[in-house]
């Protein structure tokens, strides 16, 4: 399903939210949301490099990977001159039975949840390297970096092994990823307080174009 152009939320849209629905596997369901929006507002509204950079700094990841921050770069700078930016949400929601299942087993919960969510980038991710290359001189941002299974090189202090591939979140470069499925795709997400499987995973991702 998919609307027409117009403002959501007051900031103008050059394509409607598209909801697509798939059913994948036999425990959750898949269902995609994506916006394309005007990307100097979108920056102006949703980027807070510092504010952002403070969450980052309670992640045990922090700084372990050549895709996370601290960058020897200002962030800023990786959105500079595009048009357009289509953001895209990928929910992934639980049945019931995995989720009660999992209730109250925090390492049963951790395993799902990691299982799926690889399940769904092993297909995304291609997914947006085909769309970089259909739209010359975009650049796509990912919800992780997953080019190294073997692991990243920077907590050696060696240089990354594929720097020409190496992608970033949105996140990881300062925007609210919070405020932007709230506000523009609709969705509220969705925290586990207690350790159990939560009723969905979001991962989000986008691509800055030029046109």
């Amino acid at each position: 399903m998919m609307s027409g152009g117009g403002y959501i939320n007051g900031l103008l849209c050059f394509c409607g939210l598209a909801v697509l629905l798939y059913i994948c596997g036999m425990n959750y369901v898949l269902t995609k949301k994506e916006v394309t929006v005007a990307a100097d507002e979108f920056v102006r509204r949703y980027r807070d490099v510092e504010r952002i950079r403070q969450y980052c700094l309670q992640c045990p990841g922090y700084g372990k990977s050549w895709a996370c921050p601290p960058f020897d770069f200002d962030p800023v700078t990786v959105t500079d001159g595009f048009k357009s930016v289509t953001v895209m949400a990928s929910i992934i929601e639980f049945d019931d039975t995995t989720r009660a299942a999992c209730r109250g087993a925090k390492a049963k919960s951790r395993q799902v949840a990691s299982t799926t969510m690889a399940e769904v980038w092993k297909t995304l991710l291609p997914q947006l390297h085909e769309m970089e290359r259909m739209h010359p001189g975009s650049r796509c941002f990912t919800f992780r970096c997953s080019l190294c299974p073997e692991g990243c090189t920077r907590p050696e202090g060696k240089p990354c092994r594929h720097p020409e591939m190496l992608r970033y979140s949105l996140e990881a470069v300062g925007f609210d990823i919070d405020a932007i499925t709230r506000e523009l795709l609709d969705i509220k997400l969705d925290w586990s307080l207690d350790g159990s499987l939560s009723k969905t995973i979001t991962l989000v991702t986008a691509l800055f174009k030029q046109d």
